[in-house]
């Protein structure tokens, strides 16, 4: 009959050793010679790695070996059966768990049936999903490199009775993750004494490197911050008339926020360490602030008006004198000269007055002077056509040169015609460089603000220049994750 050796062996192995499933399989308790255990892990797959709760999940296979002389049989009086598959709750078997264990059943290995060999040797390999407890340092997200430790030991036998020898830890059967790369898994043995006890207690931990592969937060989360960063310092070249200037700097400030509250919900929620990223999203932040700020006072500048602003001295001497020269900055057709009140302009010596400007520019004056007959005593001061030009060399209060003591008549009339003439010739001329001062006035506004645009657009340039640059040198593995891509 089929199997018939298998159960009399069976019958001969379990049947004839009550408890077995509990008694150790050793004479030896007094330290001398305890039961070695060899312990080895299979690395299959990592599953998953939760940065927020700090818990790996792993697909592993672990191999346990031992000698149970209670298990040994001769395979000539057996049909020449070398091995058997014995229930797991049939024998005796350490009761080895993983210390840093995150799962609700503590044991997430699946424990299948023990191979005994005829010789006594028991093999046991139970595989798992495994989700263990997993310390993740953000401190370099997303080019970080992390460091779980997997702490395996017999839970209640002591080393004296129970011994822990390493076997290995392979990862021939790996199987590549999306997200991260196995870089190495080393094993060591330890031995520990615990406050409570006395004895010591041996245990094997397996320690995972891992690498994250940062192709997919470059791509997606770090190369458009960089580009929202770049595109706020586009908004220094829209001229301040402009309506969207300040549109646009918000809506890219709105931006940064909107990828910060996604990059919250990918970092674990610690503040043990501020992510490389999260540093990088708050210097952009701040950069883009800063633009908008400047924005509103290049707009308020540009916007300003002689009748409800003057600017100060020190203000005209940085943003028009001395910045422009560090800038390279130029009114176009103007060199600059500190405007004056008309009164003082009045007392530069050597400046001709006014009305004598005017006289010599007056069609009828150059006519004459070009005929010779401008040098003539007199022989213009009574030209009726010149004559109101003349009187704007003279205040009110001096005495008329050309009309005479004893004119009457028509000549008084004239005078007093010519008078009204010249008065309105003063409001007018007045007028005319009131305006002039107002619109250098303005004028002197609108580039003072172009200053500040430059000066912006040249400072936060290196800001952001010099904060990439420090993020990306920064990463441990930068060059690891160029190679990747």
């Amino acid at each position: 009959m089929a199997g018939h050796n298998e159960r009399r062996l069976l019958k001969n192995l379990i049947g004839n050793y009550p408890y077995r499933d509990m008694v150790l399989p050793s004479d030896s308790y007094d330290g001398q010679n305890p039961l070695k255990v060899n312990i080895g892990m299979s690395l299959v797959q990592i599953i998953n790695v939760d940065e927020k709760n700090q818990i790996i999940t792993l697909n592993l296979w672990l191999t346990l070996s031992w000698m149970d002389k209670s298990l040994v049989w001769d395979p000539d009086e057996f049909g020449g059966l070398k091995e058997i598959h014995l229930n797991p709750k049939k024998v005796w078997k350490p009761d080895i768990l993983l210390y840093s264990s995150a799962d609700e059943r503590f044991d997430a290995t699946y424990h299948v049936n023990v191979i005994a060999n005829y010789n006594g040797s028991v093999e046991w390999l139970p595989p798992g999903l495994v989700r263990s407890t997993c310390a993740i340092d953000v401190t370099h997200f997303p080019f970080d490199t992390q460091t779980c430790i997997l702490k395996y030991g017999v839970w209640t036998y002591h080393g004296f009775l129970v011994d822990l020898d390493l076997s290995g830890a392979d990862t021939s059967s790996f199987i590549e993750n999306g997200e991260w790369v196995l870089m190495a898994m080393k094993a060591n043995k330890t031995v520990q004494k615990y406050d409570c006890c006395d004895e010591l207690y041996p245990d094997v931990k397996f320690y995972i490197f891992l690498r994250r592969r940062a192709m997919y937060y470059t791509v997606n989360i770090l190369i458009p911050c960089a580009v929202l960063s770049v595109l706020s310092l586009l908004s220094f070249l829209l001229p301040a008339e402009t309506g969207e200037k300040l549109s646009f700097c918000v809506t890219i400030l709105l931006s940064v926020i909107v990828f910060m509250l996604v990059l919250a919900d990918i970092l674990p929620s610690t503040s043990l360490s501020n992510p490389l990223l999260g540093k990088y999203f708050t210097c952009v932040l701040i950069m883009v602030a800063i633009s908008v700020l400047m924005t509103i006072t290049t707009i308020n500048l540009s916007a300003r008006h002689p009748n409800t602003h003057k600017m100060p001295k020190i203000v005209r001497k940085i943003l028009l004198e001395w910045l422009p020269i560090l800038l390279w900055m130029k009114q176009p057709g103007k060199v600059y000269k500190p405007l004056c009140a008309s009164a003082e302009r009045d007392k530069i010596a050597g400046q001709a007055q006014p009305g004598i400007e005017l006289l010599e520019n007056a069609p009828t004056y150059r006519d004459r002077r070009s005929n010779g007959s401008a040098n003539q005593s007199g022989s213009y001061l009574n030209d009726v056509n010149l004559i109101g030009i003349k009187y704007a060399n003279y205040t009110r209060d001096e005495r008329e040169p050309m009309v005479d003591d004893g004119a009457k008549g028509p000549r008084e009339k004239r005078s007093r015609e010519l008078c009204l003439i010249l008065e309105e010739l003063r409001a007018l001329n007045e007028r005319h460089e009131r305006q002039e001062r107002d619109d250098q006035e303005i004028y002197d506004w609108k580039f003072a603000s172009m200053v500040i645009d430059r000066l912006s657009l040249i400072v936060i340039s290196l800001l952001t220049a010099i904060v990439t640059y420090k993020v990306l040198s920064s990463a441990p593995n930068y060059v690891e994750m160029e190679n990747d891509g």
